[in-house]
C-alpha cells in the first residue's frame, strides 16, 4: 500500500507542479520518484503479488505495456519542465490508469486529461475530468444534436 500512497501523491505532484511555486529540488525528485514506484509496480506485476496477484493477464500485459511507454517518454529528463504539455498529460493519464486498475477502481471514477484548443487563440490547456464527466458531456451534445436533426423540419412560432 506504501507504493499505492506514493503513486498518488507522484500524480498530485505531477499534476501540480508548476515553476512558480516548487523547487527545481522537488521537481527532479518526482521524476525520480515516479521511476522508481513504476520499477517497484513491475516487480509486483512480473511475480503476480501483492495487489497485482488478482490482476487478468491482459490487465498485466496492458499495464506493462504502458508503464513501458510512459518510462520511454520520460527517459533521460530529471524535471517535469523537460516534458511538453502533451507529454504530461500522457503521463498524468497513465498514472491514473495504473491507480485505477492497482485499487480495482470503477474506470468511470478514473480522473482523464484532455489538450484542448482555446477558442480564438492558437494556444491549448489541459481539462481534466473523470471518465464519466467526459462520457456525460459526449451523451449530451450526442443527444442534442439528434435532436436538432430531428426537428430540421419543424416550423417554429
Amino acid at each position: 500500500m506504501r507504493v499505492l500512497r506514493l503513486l498518488s501523491a507522484a500524480v498530485l505532484g505531477l499534476a501540480l507542479a508548476m515553476p512558480a511555486f516548487a523547487s527545481v529540488d522537488s521537481r527532479v525528485l518526482m521524476i525520480d520518484d515516479i521511476r522508481t514506484q513504476q520499477h517497484e509496480i513491475r516487480e509486483g506485476v512480473e511475480a503476480g503479488t501483492g495487489p497485482y496477484k488478482d490482476l487478468t493477464p491482459d490487465q498485466r500485459s496492458e499495464l506493462l505495456s504502458k508503464q513501458d511507454r510512459m518510462l520511454r517518454t520520460i527517459d533521460g529528463k530529471t524535471s517535469t519542465d523537460e516534458l511538453n504539455e502533451a507529454q504530461k498529460t500522457e503521463v498524468f493519464n497513465t498514472l491514473e490508469w495504473i491507480e485505477a486498475v492497482v485499487n480495482k477502481s470503477n474506470d468511470d471514477e478514473r480522473m482523464v486529461c484532455e489538450r484542448r484548443p482555446i477558442l480564438g487563440s492558437t494556444r491549448k490547456e489541459r481539462v481534466c475530468k473523470t471518465q464519466a464527466q467526459w462520457q456525460a458531456e459526449r451523451e449530451a451534445a450526442r443527444n442534442m444534436m439528434e435532436g436538432r436533426r430531428a426537428c430540421q423540419g419543424c416550423v417554429s412560432n
